[in-house]
């Protein structure tokens, strides 16, 4: 029996790709491929690379697949090529078909990036060769408990909005010592990612050791241009100054609305503009009806160790995060580097 071959493809495969999806996951999962499919073969690199797929192949069909996704890294005070595969899915009629392309990974370099599915593919991949990781977490911070309450306990609507109110007023209280703005400083709606955005990048980005790079061509095609959901963004301002952003949109999960903060990011130890960013986000998810806001963030990322005193006050683990480098210097560096990963939702693949 002849074994899957590998192959790679373009944006032409989109019908076959589609398919191999709703059989290997969903076909919720799979329309949104659909749907999103020309906008991931757009996304744009200062490098100039671009988005392929590579699969494997028999008798002419494709049993197994994923997407490669380009990204600049800054790692180490530069920037460098990094490759992030999603959609990982294999015909389950050919489970030999994935290992050729999991394999494929670690000669892709110089970095290449994933968020295994689960324990089994993150001990493959440690086993090909990947030294560092770290967890990602979710940080839940209630907005609407009384709601909460409501849905889950059947708690009366009356009842329910008055703890909501006596919850705002505690908290209000609770968090009377974080930042406010100064008179120089004010919070806008951002409707594109101008020249200020590089601005802060340039410069914040010397304050960290390994995180993905934010560019204003990177965050129009991945917030503006994103064909499955709206996004608000806040930018906060010292003068003419951005001090840092925060992206947020609303999930409907189930029978409740979360607000989800997808992506936050200042100069790194700066725990006043993230207060304040955060504050804010919380707010407009809370006007907007959200029950409860969530923060995803590696669990050693530097503003972590203050989510409690912003109202975060529970977590619980996501996925691993794992960086491989094809130099073995380097990859020998992973498990200490991996301690200083700043990485938000939006760096990852949740949302499409």
């Amino acid at each position: 029996m002849s074994r899957p071959a590998m192959f790679e493809f373009d944006n032409t495969r989109r019908d076959d790709f589609v398919t191999l999806m709703r059989n290997v996951f969903c076909a919720e999962s799979a329309a949104r491929k659909a749907v999103a499919w020309d906008w991931l073969f757009k996304k744009p690199d200062p490098t100039g690379a671009r988005t392929f797929g590579r699969g494997t192949q028999k008798d002419g069909s494709m049993v197994g697949a994923c997407l490669i996704l380009p990204h600049t890294l800054w790692i180490e005070g530069k920037e460098s090529q990094s490759w992030w595969p999603v959609a990982v899915g294999v015909d389950p009629r050919h489970r030999g078909a994935g290992l050729p392309i999991v394999r494929s990974f670690f000669n892709q370099g110089p970095y290449y990036g994933g968020m295994p599915a689960n324990d089994e593919i993150a001990n493959l991949y440690r086993k090909l060769g990947m030294t560092g990781e770290v967890m990602l977490r979710n940080y839940f911070a209630p907005l609407r408990p009384g709601k909460m309450l409501s849905r889950r306990k059947g708690l009366p609507s009356p009842v329910a909005g008055a703890v909501d109110a006596g919850y705002r007023m505690a908290s209000a209280m609770a968090f009377r010592n974080t930042p406010s703005l100064r008179e120089d400083e004010r919070i806008t709606n951002v409707l594109h990612f101008g020249t200020a955005f590089n601005d802060l990048w340039n410069r914040a980005r010397y304050g960290y050791r390994m995180t993905l790079a934010r560019d204003s061509d990177y965050l129009n095609w991945r917030f503006h241009e994103f064909p499955l959901h709206s996004y608000d963004t806040l930018a906060l301002w010292q003068g003419e100054t951005l001090r840092g952003y925060a992206v947020t949109r609303l999930e409907e999960k189930d029978d409740r609305t979360n607000g989800l903060i997808v992506d936050i990011f200042t100069e790194s130890g700066d725990e006043r503009s993230f207060a304040l960013l955060v504050r804010a986000a919380k707010g407009m998810l809370e006007r907007q009806g959200a029950e409860q806001a969530i923060l995803q963030l590696p669990e050693c990322a530097w503003p972590v160790q203050g989510l409690k005193s912003l109202g975060f006050v529970h977590n619980k683990p996501m996925t691993l995060l794992q960086l491989h480098a094809a130099d073995n210097q380097m990859n020998a560096k992973m498990p200490c580097l991996h301690k200083h990963w700043y990485f938000t939702r939006a760096d990852s693949d949740q949302d499409y």
